[in-house]
């Protein structure tokens, strides 16, 4: 409740921090939608005439934003500076409610028998995920692992249709083989994520708390100690909060160069220092904020990693016909990527995966 009642001015600061104009295009198409209750969510029932309808309202704005997201790869222009670390998220439904219509826009043409249109869904939602992540901002960064993980499953869905080619298989694998070429590593995360903080820490003294906070959370927090403090001596305690913040983002920077199964007790001890100033007199509030829950942020960077790489071995052990590669670790858990050849199709799985991703031969 607290974070969510934290509310930034944020179409303002992203006009002055020179936010990327390709995802405020985007994002500004599928906007309407926040105030059209219960619109998006029809894609997740089982009623195909409703689908067919909001598929059919949402069409022109689909194709608009794989317009835009066409034009960001040849003219990407990136911020000057970094967004602010904390969005409302009435910001960010946007981006999930295009995501939602691709998906259910795959489902469909699967059910449909068109199964090129299934692999330009999955292709868009990727190249969005691409330009959430240069952003920069580690809650954009993120939704791009979210975004990821989900279309595995369109993809894995789109192997397992009668009508799914070779061709298919291909175009798939070159997809994931981009994501894997174009990963941003955990170091460079965490360092853009050092400058945001720092960001986040001059606008505060800049603009005051009045300013930062939303009324509703103002009012909740009067009651509690460790916000009055900030009230009598603010300059002193939000600087107290930016040596917090600054000594742990360095112990995870430098923790991001091992894999992340070496690094979990670490992130974990980080995660249990700050939950237990909670509710202190003492408490490092924005500190908390920023840092909330390192090690799962952590792991979902590392799922969508193994994910993408699960589904790429699989797919290049089927396109070669031979289980004969070169090993690789899985950065999750430390176990070796298994690839099991199977009469009709190929597998790759690993110790701890979800689920195994599964290549028929075509």
């Amino acid at each position: 409740m607290f974070l969510r009642s934290l509310i930034f001015i944020v179409v303002s600061m992203l006009a002055v921090n020179g936010y990327g104009e390709t995802l405020e295009s985007i994002r500004q198409q599928f906007e309407i939608y926040h105030r059209l209750s219960g619109e998006i969510e029809v894609l997740s029932t089982d009623d195909t005439k409703e689908i067919d309808n909001v598929l059919k309202r949402t069409e022109t704005k689909r194709l608009a934003v794989r317009k835009e997201l066409d034009k960001a790869l040849t003219e990407r222009k990136p911020g000057k500076n970094l967004p602010s670390p904390l969005f409302a998220e009435d910001y960010v439904a946007p981006f999930t409610y295009y995501v939602t219509v691709e998906r259910a826009f795959a489902k469909r043409s699967l059910q449909q028998g068109k199964p090129d249109d299934v692999v330009e869904s999955i292709r868009y939602v990727y190249r969005l995920a691409d330009e959430l992540t240069a952003s920069g901002s580690l809650e954009l960064r993120l939704l791009a692992a979210r975004f990821r993980l989900q279309m595995l499953e369109s993809a894995q869905s789109l192997l397992y249709h009668p009508l799914c080619r070779h061709e298919h298989h291909k175009e798939l694998h070159k997809i994931f083989d981009e994501q894997i070429n174009h990963r941003t590593t955990d170091t460079v995360i965490w360092t853009l994520y050092r400058e945001e903080g720092k960001q986040f820490f001059s606008d505060i003294a800049k603009r005051g708390l009045d300013k930062m906070v939303s009324p509703n959370l103002l009012k909740e927090l009067a009651t509690t100690y460790a916000f009055r403090e900030y009230e009598k001596t603010a300059v002193e305690r939000i600087a107290q909060d930016q040596l917090v913040f600054q000594r742990i983002i360095e112990v995870i920077i430098e923790s991001s160069e091992s894999p992340f199964f070496k690094r979990q007790i670490v992130l974990r001890q980080l995660d249990s220092e700050l939950r237990e100033q909670r509710g202190s007199s003492t408490e490092p509030v924005f500190a908390v904020l920023l840092l909330r829950e390192v090690s799962s942020t952590m792991r979902l960077f590392a799922q969508e990693r193994s994910g993408i790489e699960t589904a790429q071995i699989a797919l290049s052990a089927a396109l070669e016909g031979s289980r004969n590669r070169p090993k690789m670790m899985n950065f999750l858990t430390g176990n070796e990527y298994e690839i099991r050849l199977i009469p009709d199709g190929v597998m790759c799985t690993y110790e701890g995966n979800i689920k195994p991703f599964y290549v028929p031969y075509r």
